[in-house]
Formats: structure tokens, sequence, C-alpha cells
């Protein structure tokens, strides 16, 4: 795990923004740096520092990439980055896991590949020297890489299927920058920072972000999960494409022959190999633990596995009853035998520690439940444990949500299918402890209806309420079909964002993340399961309950509640431990004005406190706050 950068100009660059592009993440990256320079001249070879901010003997390099190194894999100094293999044709900058390695090492030996170093790096390499750029197709892991080739004289770069880690890049009209978080990129001299009108308005309205290759900072794009980017550096002016390498199929119910033992044995086949692979680690692995079914039945199958050492976990806990979980983590550490950790996340922590979250994400976040996600993973990193697994994505590939079943519903409905009555009658007996309210089922309306339905009309500024009427909404409705409406989340909807707050937490405090759920041959598989093994009877993720029967104690396997990471958000907003919201409401102007108005957030905020009828919601109130203060941090125009 790393932190990567890179600048390509074909005019040259002044070394020293590289420099500082780099180290402004060394957080990613606390055991080690590189730097490698290139001429793109016949007549100038490459030039390559590790631990030094080393300048290039030839002036005004026109390529150059810098790496932050997380020691994961071969913790000796093979492994540091920029990496070359032996003849310097290909050198890559590398952040991420390609959990096959081993498997995909083996097979380019056989090929008669040669290597020095234990890591998945060279394996990337060689794999692209083996196959080209479709070597992507055979990884089975998280990564966002750039590679040079020098034979091709061309740039290429890929993120992996569902985008868990980042590559952010920008375009001048005479340079290409890339990076791995927002802020290097800002870095960079001159470098515009102007808010994304039209990603500001569907966060606050609808509560979406990370949904397309756009970012909150207009101009400066991601590349989206699944994709690759290719860059000729012998073609001025700059000549870019990018490529879709992979899709989500959906071949929902094509494969009904199947009986439902088959299905579950399979699913349980492709979870414990999933488990089993991210485990692959040179230095300590740990967990995640919220006490929620996803999490706990990777524990389990993680503890199985690891037999002969102990497992730690890490949990989000509060002494509110209605949040509190700790009665099934307790189950699940006494159960396998864990070295447990808890962290009870605090209004007074949250206010102290909420602008250094908000940069380290760099972009606006969707609720406070974030913040128990980032004392997880700083009580890990002081735990001096590098590596976590946890559930994201569990419940996009099985319907985890109380969503789905809406949707799940409304199909059976369209189709006149006869397990509706039986279906919805067991969903209306479990929501009465799961309760939908419109505050979570309207961002799924396309367009709210009037006034008092819209968050922008209360809290935007005249003017940017006449723009947004033709800014579209983000269509998040129940799709075609179940298994559509799970890939919209997958890579789209619900789990980029995610999987964004994620990255930076962990990273954050040097920890790397593992999501053992977003496999792909595990996702594929679920998604493409037949509606009934997910939902069933008021049960959601059915196949996992059966696939853990007898391995995961019945009370969490059973459970009918879910939480995951949740927070006493607005308790934590009334009470306003810290006076910053009532600070930004003294202010003559907000730092977001160009879409905020002062008098209505001001207004919208008074009624919030007061707890008057019609009120906006805590979370609609959270998005509010949170892009004036982003703002603040990162001084957007």
């Amino acid at each position: 795990m790393c932190g990567i950068a890179g600048i390509f100009a074909p005019s040259g660059f002044d070394p020293e923004n590289l420099i500082a592009m780099t180290h402004l993440v060394k957080h990613r990256g606390p055991d080690g740096f590189g730097l490698a320079y290139f001429g793109l001249q016949p007549d100038t070879r490459a030039q390559c520092f590790h631990g030094e901010d080393g300048h290039p003997d030839f002036e005004r390099p026109r390529l150059g990439f810098g790496a932050r190194r997380l020691a994961i894999l071969d913790l000796s100094e093979l492994g540091n980055q920029p990496m070359q293999i032996e003849d310097g044709q290909l050198w890559i900058t590398y952040n991420g896991e390609i959990y096959n390695y081993i498997e995909i090492r083996k097979e380019l030996e056989a090929l008669g590949h040669r290597f020095r170093t234990g890591t998945d790096t060279e394996v990337i390499l060689r794999a692209y020297d083996q196959w080209g750029s479709s070597c992507v197709n055979r990884f089975n892991g998280m990564w966002s890489f750039a590679i040079y080739d020098r034979r091709e004289n061309q740039l290429f770069c890929s993120r992996d299927r569902f985008g868990i880690k980042p590559f952010y890049y920008f375009v001048g009209p005479d340079f290409f920058l890339f990076a791995s978080e927002i802020k290097q990129i800002l870095q960079f001299p001159g470098m515009p920072r102007v808010i994304n009108e039209v990603v500001a308005f569907q966060y606050l309205e609808q509560g979406v972000q990370d949904h397309t290759g756009e970012t909150f900072f207009s101009g400066i794009r991601q590349l989206q999960g699944g994709h690759s980017l290719y860059i000729d550096l012998s073609k001025p002016p700059l000549s870019m494409r990018i490529e879709k390498y992979w899709e989500l199929p959906l071949t929902e119910g094509e494969d009904n022959a199947r009986s439902e033992k088959t299905y579950i044995e399979r699913f349980s086949e492709l979870f414990t190999q999933s488990v089993n692979r991210h485990l692959r680690s040179d230095v300590p692995v740990g967990s995640c633990l919220s006490g929620g079914l996803d999490s706990s039945s990777i524990v389990a199958i993680a503890a199985m596995l690891n037999r002969g050492s102990q497992l730690s976990s890490f949990s989000s806990c509060f002494e509110l009853e209605a949040l509190d979980e700790r009665d099934f983590i307790r189950e699940i550490v006494s159960s396998q035998k864990l070295a447990s950790h808890f962290v009870f996340p605090v209004a007074e922590g949250f206010w102290n520690d909420l602008n250094c979250l908000i940069w380290h994400q760099d972009e606006p976040v969707g609720g406070t439940s974030v913040y128990a996600q980032w004392c997880v993973m700083r009580a890990a990193q002081q735990a001096r444990v590098p590596v976590l697994l946890d559930g994201q994505g569990g419940d996009e590939i099985l319907c985890g949500y109380r969503k789905f079943y809406v949707f799940y519903l409304w199909h059976l409905l369209k189709r006149a299918n006869p397990r509706l009555l039986p279906e919805g009658f067991a969903w209306i007996l479990r929501v009465r402890s799961n309760n939908l309210s419109w505050t979570h089922a309207k961002r799924y309306v396309s367009r709210p209806q009037g006034r008092k339905r819209s968050a922008v009309a209360r809290v935007s500024s005249p003017d940017f309420v006449d723009r947004s009427r033709n800014i579209p909404a983000a269509q998040i409705g129940p799709g075609k079909s179940l298994g559509q409406r799970q890939k919209e989340d997958l890579v789209r909807y619900s789990l980029p964002a995610l999987l964004h707050y994620e990255d930076r937490n962990s990273m954050a405090h040097s920890v790397e993340s593992r999501v053992p759920m977003l496999d792909h041959e595990l996702a594929e598989f679920a998604v493409n399961c037949p509606p009934a093994l997910k939902l069933r009877k008021g049960w959601t993720k059915w196949i996992l309950r059966e696939a853990l029967r007898g391995i995961l104690p019945d009370s969490v396997r059973l459970r009918k509640t879910k939480l995951g990471f949740e927070t006493p958000q607005r308790e934590w907003l009334s009470r306003d431990a810290r006076g910053t919201i009532h600070s930004m409401l003294q202010q003559s102007e907000l730092a977001a004005g160009r879409i905020l108005s002062t008098a209505n957030v001001r207004n919208e905020f008074q009624n919030f406190f007061a707890c008057k009828p019609g009120a906006l919601t805590d979370i609609e109130m959270f998005r509010v706050l949170n892009l004036e203060l982003w703002c603040r941090v990162f001084s957007v125009s």
C-alpha cells in the first residue's frame, strides 16, 4: 500500500513539484519513498532516488513518478518504489495489493520470467511485460498504478474493478498530473480551486457522491473503477484515451437449474477463498468488527484459517443503548478467541478532529459515521496492526440494505410473481424494527417536488437555485431488475463513496484496509444469484446466513437489526460542542457563498436546533455544514 504521484509535461517540469506532491501523503507510506525522472529522449537515461529528494542531472524532466511506501509484502529495500525491471524498459508507481500474485508469479515463472523480489509490484510489471495492458484482467485485488513503457513510449494507468484504491488526475493545457489524493494535485502551482456545482447540487439534494468521474473540484477527475488510461508520450499535444476493461456482468436467473445447496456451497467456497487471499501479508493482519453479519462472517472465517495466531479486532461502541452492539461483538470475540479493541467516539472528539478528517477525506462526506471508522483506524495504528479486513461491499453484493427488500417487492409486483404476498407479509413483520423513513427514501425519488422537500431550495442562494434547475438529478430508483439495482450501487451510488471514506480514514493512520466481500469473483457470483437466495421470508443476505451455519454463532447469524458504524449524529450536531456551527452562523458571508445563502442556512439551523416541525433532518444539515467547512479547509472558491 502506498501513495503515488506523477507528472507528464512535454516541455518539462520542476522536480520540486513532484517532491512536494509525493511527500504531502507521507501518511499513506511512512516506510519509505522514491522518485523517478525520465527525459523521454533517446540520449537521456532514467534516474531514480530512494529515500532522498534527488533531482536528475538533466534539466526539466518530461515525466516523473513519486511513491510513498507502506511496507506489507517483502519488507526489504527490494520492494521500494518506483520500481523497474532489469532492462529499465518498464517502470511503475503502484498503490494496492494483488491478492493472487502468488498464482500469477508461478505462471510467469513457468513462462521464463525470473523474479528478484517477493513483491506483488514486480508481479504487475512482469505481467504487463508478458501480456500488455490486458494483464489487469488476471489480477484479483485492489490497485491504482502507472506504468511507463519505454518501448512503446506510453504511460499506462489503471484502477481496480470497484475503485477500491483511488486515482485522480488533472489535464492541463500542457501537462498531466495524477495522484492518490486530490490534495496532491492541488499542491501543483497555479491549480484552481473552484467548486463543481453539479457535484455539489447532487450531494446536497440527494446525498450522492463519487458516482461519476467528476469530483467536488472543477477540472479534477477520478479514473473510475474498471477503467484504464493511456497517454501517448510521443505525440504533442497531450494524447489521452480511457478504456473500460471490466463491467460487472449480469446473468441473473440464467442458471436456475442449479440447486440451492450448490449455490450455497459455491458461495462458501468463493467467500473462504477470498478471505484466505486477503490474509496474505508479511505484517500483522486484524479486522474491523461491528457486530454485524458481514464483519462477523469475515472474522469467523479469518480466525478459522488463521489457526495458531490470535486475530485482533477493532470495534466502535457507544454507551447509548440504541447504537451499542457490544453484546454481538463480545459473542464473536468469545467464540473466535480474538484480541479485542474497543473505541468510544464522543462528540468532543468529533468536533476536535473534524477539520483534520475533512482534510484527509479531500471532499465532503455523507455523515458523522465516517468518524466512527476514523477512530477504529486510529486504534489499529496505535495497536501496530497495519492491515485490517473489513466488511465493506457485503450489503451491495447480498442485498443487505433495507431498500433492497422494497425494490425486490416492486419487481415481484411488476412480474405478478406469487412470491409477492408471502414476501410482502414477512417484510412488514420485520420492518417494525427497521423502519424506512421518508428521510432515507426520498433520495430515490428522481427529483424532490417543491420547496418544502428540496434541501437546495431551502439553503441555497437564489442564483444557485436557478442554475440548479438545469442540473440533472441522479437516477437511483429500483432499476430494471434487482441485479441491475445492485450493480448501480456497486459501481455508482453507494459503494464508491464508502470506499472513498474507508481509503482516506485508513491511510490517514497508515493502515491498509482490505475488503474480502469485493473479490470480483465472489461479487459477480453473489449479484447473479437468484433474488430468492438473497432475500427470503423477511431476511436479507439469506445465502450468507446459510453458508455460515455452524461457523457463526446464531445470535449474530440470525440477528434482525442492522446498524453498521452508526453515530448519534443528531445529538452531536445539536450539542455543537465546540461552537463550530454557531461560529459559522455568525459570519456575514459563507465560504460556500457561491452555493449557500448565509441567511437561509442560519434560518434552517435555527429551525433544526429548535426541533421545529418540517425542519431539515440531521442528515441534510450535516451536508450543509460539511460543504461549508470543506470550502474553508481547502480555500475553495
